[in-house]
């Protein structure tokens, strides 16, 4: 049945259809076919959009933090977090100013030992166990010496210039994994890592055994082994503890890699910070900048649902290619104010007015997929002073009818059909918002990896999940009301008024990008570009894929 044809429902109908999905985010494809369903325009006033106006806005509920309690030289406690004094109480002891007081004795000697380990090795961090005070279960901490303990943990606390070491622990609901760390800790062989990481993940010893492709009585001995080196008696423990301490890899990876790369975790802990411009009207603009300020000037222009997070390794690369990045959170989006009134040419405005602010005179600009309009609006306002613009897997503003060929990719058929019923775009954000999780942002990039390309990608680069969601999380953190607008905007502007751009653009596309292509977004364009570039074997991941190659573009002295 035909879009055309397809019965409609009313708009209390697709949002029954969201509130269910958000109970079972596994069910989100019904998604697509109540939008398609809904009527193309509901009132402002509408009752069932009524109750969504309260949720664009409203506070999240806080994320758990990580405890940190720092410890001297001579392992005093000379400061602590919140988080790290309600932790500690909980299950262990008391926090006093002269050090810890522990309720099971037999936790000082570990403590000390763990210290001692921390010295003689010259490692980033040890792994030390704790008996807890009420039932002897275990409870796991890391301890990283002060000057490689990620900045932002111990912002704020007091005491931090006296400090040595910090103990970090983990915040129960977070989950992530860091083997490696484990493995050496507790002196585990890579097979008995290998068990440990699948039981963590739900398996039972006989699915492991099958997994691993050995017999049962291996599983069962690797797993005795295991028990003895981390000081276990239960499967139950195991699984336990391994949660406990994957809580905290993800931010306790501090070190710059060799080659920059989109799909490694760690691009928010290592990020440069946010820095805000207060604007003429007293607005707030965030950004982050990258690289060396006294290098060539780069506007990046990030995509829809995106914000100033870009990947991990920019900074220093963008340093080494002698480029200065700036990044901005569109105004609505992120930590941005929004305008009284939303546009291209206001958003722009925005852009320039903090492009002035930092003196900069000659800019290069690069933006990708819902980005390039408002980046295209940017080179327009600065006129002569935008020297080149690269549109990266670009998506035309206006509305893309459906096709045939969409239905084989789900995520495209979703953004189609919310194109069409743009009044939509606010619940469905407003949901996405107060249900944000990893494991939802898996689900939804793995189904828009419908493409071969990407689909190959995402297999061999399966981190990149975790940066998407932390740019998602960035984008929707106050709101997502300002994301809505601004993808009903691009919806509503079928063209751009570009009177002033003269600044040469070239075009990139993955051949098996299935949302859009270089020839339909020349025709939209109207004018000639100075390079067009297909690339192969990959679709809209192209940004993610060919990052340092945006970069060397950036940085080179002619490109086409």
């Amino acid at each position: 049945m035909s879009p055309s044809t397809a019965p409609k429902a009313d708009a209390a109908q697709l949002i029954e259809t969201i509130y269910a999905v958000a109970a079972r985010p596994e069910r989100w494809e019904e998604i697509i076919a109540a939008v398609g369903a809904a009527p193309e325009a509901v009132p402002e006033a509408h009752s069932a959009l009524v109750n969504f106006r309260s949720l664009e806005d409203a506070a999240l509920a806080a994320k758990p933090s990580l405890g940190v309690i720092l410890l001297s030289p001579s392992g005093g406690v000379v400061g602590w977090n919140g988080s790290g004094e309600a932790l500690f109480r909980d299950r262990l002891g008391v926090v006093e100013s002269r050090g810890m007081r522990f309720f099971n004795p037999s936790n000082h000697e570990a403590l000390a030992h763990a210290r001692a380990r921390l010295a003689e090795s010259q490692a980033s961090q040890v792994i030390v166990k704790f008996v807890q005070a009420d039932d002897d279960d275990p409870h796991f901490a890391y301890m990283s010496p002060l000057d490689v303990t990620p900045p932002e943990l111990i912002l704020g606390i007091e005491g931090a210039d006296r400090a040595s070491a910090a103990l970090i622990f983990p915040a129960v609901e977070a989950t992530d994994h860091l083997w490696r760390t484990i493995r050496e800790s507790f002196g585990l062989t890579p097979a008995e890592t290998r068990l440990a990481a699948r039981l963590k993940d739900g398996l039972t010893l006989k699915e492991s055994a099958e997994d691993l492709n050995v017999s049962l009585n291996t599983v069962r001995n690797q797993l005795r082994a295991v028990f003895d080196k981390m000081g276990l008696n239960r499967q139950s423990d195991l699984v336990r503890a391994l949660a406990q301490l994957s809580a905290l890899s993800s931010s306790l990876q501090t070190s710059t890699p060799d080659t920059v790369a989109a799909t490694e975790a760690g691009a928010l802990g290592s990020a440069p910070p946010v820095r805000t411009h207060r604007l003429e009207d007293g607005r707030t603009l965030a950004y982050r900048v990258y690289g060396d300020p006294k290098g060539q000037a780069c506007m990046m222009v990030h995509q829809g649902l995106g914000s100033s997070l870009l990947p991990r390794g920019t900074d220093q690369l963008a340093h080494d290619l002698g480029l200065y990045i700036l990044c901005v959170e569109r105004p609505g989006t992120g930590r941005s104010d929004p305008p009284a009134e939303l546009s291209f040419a206001a958003i722009a405005g925005d852009l320039v007015a903090l492009t002035d602010a930092l003196n900069l005179r000659q800019v290069r600009v690069a933006a990708f997929m819902n980005g390039v309009g408002f980046a295209l609006a940017y080179a327009d306002a600065l006129g002569p002073r935008a020297e080149r613009l690269l549109l990266v897997s670009g998506r035309p503003t206006g509305v893309e009818p459906e096709t045939e060929r969409d239905r084989r990719h789900p995520m495209i058929l979703l953004h189609r059909r919310m194109s069409r019923s743009a009044w939509a775009v606010g619940p469905l954000y407003a949901l996405l918002r107060h249900r944000l999780s990893l494991r939802q942002v898996e689900t939804m990039v793995r189904t828009a990896a419908s493409a071969p390309g990407d689909a190959a990608y995402l297999r061999s680069h399966p981190d990149v999940i975790a940066f998407i969601y932390d740019y998602m999380s960035e984008c929707l953190s106050r709101g997502s009301k300002g994301a809505a607008r601004e993808l009903t905007l691009c919806v509503n502007t079928p063209r751009l008024d570009l009177p002033r751009l003269s600044a040469p653009i070239s075009v990139w596309y993955g051949a098996d990008d299935p949302g859009a292509s270089a020839e339909r977004l020349l025709a939209w364009l109207g004018r000639p570009c100075a390079e067009v570039r297909v690339v192969p074997g990959v679709g809209h991941y192209l940004p993610h894929k060919h990052w340092p190659d945006v970069l060397a573009w950036l940085a080179a002295d002619e490109v086409g």
